[in-house]
């Protein structure tokens, strides 16, 4: 399932980026989404105009489309990695669950920082969502794509609060 996410947000493209850069991000942005326990940086790292992020997401809860059956608490985790070019103020990403969740769930994309006139900033983030499952795959698919949805609204109210702080 393909997604697109954009938001525009009421600062400049600079200030924007140094709040995308900032290894507050993950932290913040687990205070934000009550569906995630917590985000753990595993890697940030600025070298030669790229910053590679590795961050380590835990679920409180699996879906609610799963409630009842016994889902390991290790299938609700995963890690985002991300390099991010200041050339072009861009970054490609991939969603990466525990080894043995993997041949069940893939995930991929792009996320682009575009100015805008008057000093604003858009954010938009494209990508794909693959659930391997019998019979439910596309279900859980549209309730992931909603929970991605959720978590992208609070990283753009994040990235609004780092850029005000």
């Amino acid at each position: 399932m393909h997604f697109t996410i954009c938001h525009e947000l009421d600062a400049p493209l600079d200030a924007i980026e140094l709040a995308v850069l900032s290894p507050e991000l993950g932290p913040r942005l687990a205070r934000k989404v009550a569906s995630i326990e917590s985000v753990v940086t595993i890697e940030h790292a600025l070298h030669d105009g790229e910053l590679l992020r590795i961050l380590r997401f835990q679920a409180r809860a699996p879906l609610p489309i799963f409630k009842g059956y016994p889902v390991a608490k290790d299938a609700m985790s995963w890690e985002e990695r991300s390099t991010y070019r200041l050339s072009d103020h861009a970054s490609t990403w991939q969603v990466s669950p525990k080894e043995q969740w993997r041949s069940y769930f893939r995930s991929t994309g792009t996320y682009q920082l575009e100015r805008l006139p008057e000093g604003r900033t858009r954010r938009r983030v494209d990508g794909d969502i693959e659930i391997r499952l019998r019979l439910l795959g596309p279900l859980v698919e549209r309730l992931a794509l909603a929970e991605v949805q959720r978590t992208y609204d609070a990283e753009a109210d994040t990235l609004r609060e780092l850029v005000s702080a």
